[in-house]
């Protein structure tokens, strides 16, 4: 079994979704207690973000290109 989860702020949509998913026979069940994390509210994640963008935009860190990145999965 897959479990999908979606965050759904208006009741027009939640009835959209329903519908496709009764349409494709597919089961479900909704939790209205569940909440998603907010990763745009959170202050220390987007100061961290910050500091790293303005790390790489003056060079203090250099980044790593697409190649080094392949390498060291490659290696591991």
């Amino acid at each position: 079994m897959t479990t999908l989860t979606v965050k759904i702020d208006n009741q027009t949509s939640v009835k959209a979704v329903k519908a496709f998913l009764e349409s494709m026979g597919l089961s479900y069940s909704i939790d209205t207690n569940v909440s998603a994390y907010a990763r745009w509210e959170d202050e220390t994640l987007v100061k961290e973000l910050d500091s790293r963008s303005e790390n790489l935009k003056n060079g203090k860190d250099k980044g790593a290109s697409f190649t080094e990145i392949k390498q060291n999965l490659i290696r591991r």
